[in-house]
């Protein structure tokens, strides 16, 4: 039983590493640096493919496809019975939920440096929530979105007892 459970409790360290949501990328080490990297390319992606739904899509589209391609990942290793593989995606998936968080809650102060040296008015979240009038929920919302990361690594854990 150990052993069916023993790689997600391997990869805890790196949830309490995640969930510790360094906002200052520079800071978190080569760690850091790799999965973020590896997150900006769906991101910056995701505006291009949801661009032609209008202009909140587009700036909602970065955030959007940086969850939905280790979902699918998940989903699909899940579908065909890859523990390990549905646990990474987990995990991914867990990761990218804290690293939308941190974006999101910087929507007001827009103190992240962007991608090419874009200004302020750039900022992805500072628009969709402008666009929805919910910047004042700010705090709100990217708590909500970080707490989601709990349940994908608490999946990540439990996946062994339906995947062998």
């Amino acid at each position: 039983m150990i052993r069916q459970y023993g790689f997600g409790l391997l990869l805890l360290p790196l949830c309490a590493y995640f969930a510790a949501g360094i906002e200052d990328y520079n800071a978190t080490g080569w760690i850091g640096f790799l999965v973020h990297s590896l997150n900006l390319l769906p991101h910056e992606a995701g505006h291009f493919f949801f661009r032609f739904f209008g202009e909140f899509m587009m700036f909602a589209g970065g955030s959007l496809l940086q969850l939905i391609l280790p979902g699918l990942i998940a989903g699909s290793c899940f579908r065909y019975d890859q523990r390990i593989g549905t646990q990474i995606a987990l995990l991914w998936l867990g990761q990218n939920f804290v690293d939308v968080s941190i974006y999101a809650a910087d929507a007001q102060d827009r103190a992240l440096p962007l991608l090419g040296g874009l200004g302020p008015e750039s900022h992805d979240w500072y628009n969709i929530l402008m666009m929805a009038g919910l910047l004042e929920y700010t705090p709100l919302i990217a708590g909500a979105i970080y707490f989601v990361a709990f349940p994908c690594w608490l999946l990540m854990l439990v996946v062994p007892r339906w995947v062998w």
